[in-house]
């Protein structure tokens, strides 16, 4: 049986500790953008679901994931990376750099904003 005494002493501590928690929170925010160089594959946010290209290029005809990724950035999708061995998609901010890399396994460098789960690009080159 729990003495009463003992008890509020637990709840005192406990009540006491939830500023400290709440602050150690809030001075993360400013590190919720942080430099990352990451590689993984140029695909559209479509096929990026899925995880695969399959099912859109047996619907529309296609034979490769270039061909893929380009014809579903027009059609409304938007370039993503796609780290394949973690399954992590990482939206892109610049629409324009990952264009001629669509389809290949690329290597990118930027920040990444946690909040809006999106990389700002500063580089992309070839990977494979």
């Amino acid at each position: 049986m729990i003495k009463p005494g003992i008890a509020m002493a637990a709840v005192t501590i406990l009540a006491a500790s939830f500023p400290a928690i709440s602050v150690a929170r809030h001075q993360q925010a400013p590190d919720a953008q942080r430099s990352l160089n990451l590689v993984g594959g140029i695909m559209d946010s479509r096929c990026a679901i899925d995880g695969s290209h399959e099912k859109m290029m047996r619907q529309n005809g296609l034979k490769n994931a270039k061909d893929c990724t380009l014809e579903c950035a027009k059609a409304g999708g938007s370039f993503v990376l796609i780290d394949p061995e973690i399954k992590t998609v990482y939206q892109l901010d610049d629409q324009q750099k990952p264009e001629p890399f669509a389809g290949q396994r690329v290597r990118i460098s930027g920040t990444y904003d946690e909040p809006s789960k999106t990389m700002h690009i500063e580089s992309i080159e070839s990977a494979e």
